[in-house]
């Protein structure tokens, strides 16, 4: 081999070589671009005890949104990092400053509203955001606080089921119970109702509180407040849907033409499976349709039904929405801005149904159905604007 044809030789391979070099740059910096950033959810619900139906609704829910985002070629992946309080206040609390440990910025999950203003307070000191999609205890209700939720506060339920049903049937005698384990929730929606029901010419004698056990306390309380209250043709129970279902079988072997209220909390497939007959007619507000025909919520329908064999319940609805607001707050944040202020900017997003508005504090502000049972299904009776 020549001297001319060595050096061209090495001149070629010194040409690949840098060709090389630089597609490899190129490719690496391509991979860096599109490489998403973890972002980390704290998720802690009841998925054991009593509270297990809505805690599975909340975390399917949330599961699914979280997997819609992670497939989509979006900036970050979210890692959703799962934990059972049982509905205890103990272990929830136990999980939050697990949360914290991790340098976690945001929870969502809790179940009910006494669970939630019990980690409230150390979440506010660490500045993480707590996202509700069933929290609506009225006492969380405008303040600037890190809570933020996509659904109405309770009053908005409790006073378009009275105002329902004065409408409707007319003033009548009922009697009031409420889950003492969420007071913060179950209280507050009891006597919202009483105080409405009341203003409008009916009347609600009495309000007993009553705590989940086991045998359940159903035909015990029943019997309590029928013996103080006689002439009581309706009752209102803000409970789970189980325990409220068994408040309405026990009611009904009393008083079998009787009224039931319900609420939010009890709005569930299974008021209908143990509730049976005796749930038939009872009326409820909630602000989720299940019989909404819209294409994007018979869309999410089909998502969910393929994924988890079932009809989305309201939990599950409001669950996948609060992943949603999520995501927009993270895509408009600014750089270096707290989470807390990137949602506060946000006062609106698509809700699976309908749009939800927000006010400044994060309050939520959105449609109520109201819905009845009948031959065994949710039936929509009207829709009308929440009134808190």
């Amino acid at each position: 081999m020549n001297k001319a044809l060595t050096e061209r030789t090495s001149s070629s391979i010194g040409f690949y070589s840098t060709i090389l070099i630089i597609v490899g740059i190129i490719a690496f910096l391509l991979a860096s671009c599109n490489q998403k950033t973890d972002y980390s959810i704290g998720f802690s619900t009841s998925l054991t005890g009593r509270g297990a139906s809505l805690g599975k609704d909340l975390y399917e829910g949330t599961l699914l949104a979280v997997e819609e985002i992670n497939q989509e070629e979006g900036p970050f992946r979210i890692k959703l990092i799962v934990r059972d309080d049982g509905g205890d206040k103990g272990r929830a609390l136990a999980n939050a400053k697990e949360f914290a440990e991790m340098g976690i910025e945001v929870v969502m999950g809790y179940a009910t509203s006494a669970i939630a203003d019990a980690v409230l307070p150390f979440l506010t000191e660490k500045k993480i955001v707590l996202l509700g999609a069933s929290i609506s205890s009225p006492i969380f209700d405008k303040k600037d606080d890190f809570l933020f939720r996509v659904v109405n506060s309770s009053t908005s339920e409790a006073i378009a089921v009275a105002d329902h049903i004065i409408e409707t049937i007319g003033p009548k005698v009922f009697v009031g119970i409420f889950d003492q384990g969420n007071a913060a929730y179950a209280e507050a929606w009891a006597k919202t109702f009483r105080n409405r029901y009341q203003v409008r010419g009916g009347v609600v004698s009495l309000i007993l509180p009553f705590l989940t056990r086991t045998p359940p306390p159903y035909q015990e309380v029943i019997d309590d407040a029928l013996q103080k209250e006689p002439s009581a043709t309706g009752i209102c129970v803000v409970a789970s849907s189980i325990d409220t279902a068994g408040f309405a079988q026990a009611f009904k072997q009393r008083v079998p033409n009787g009224i039931i209220a319900v609420s939010g909390w009890g709005n569930n497939l299974d008021l209908i499976t143990y509730g049976g007959k005796a749930v038939e007619g009872a009326i409820i507000a909630q602000s989720h349709n299940p019989l909404d025909s819209s294409p994007r919520f018979l869309r999410f329908k089909s998502k969910f039904q393929e994924a988890f064999g079932r009809i989305p319940p309201f939990g599950a609805v409001h669950a996948y929405e609060t992943v949603k607001y999520l995501e927009t707050a993270l895509r408009q944040r600014k750089t270096g801005e707290p989470l807390k202020e990137a949602l506060k900017r946000i006062k609106e997003v698509q809700g699976v149904q309908r749009k939800i508005r927000f006010d400044e504090t994060g309050d939520a502000y959105r449609p109520l159905f109201i819905l009845t049972v009948r031959e065994g299904v949710f039936t929509l009776i009207s829709e009308r604007e929440p009134e808190c």
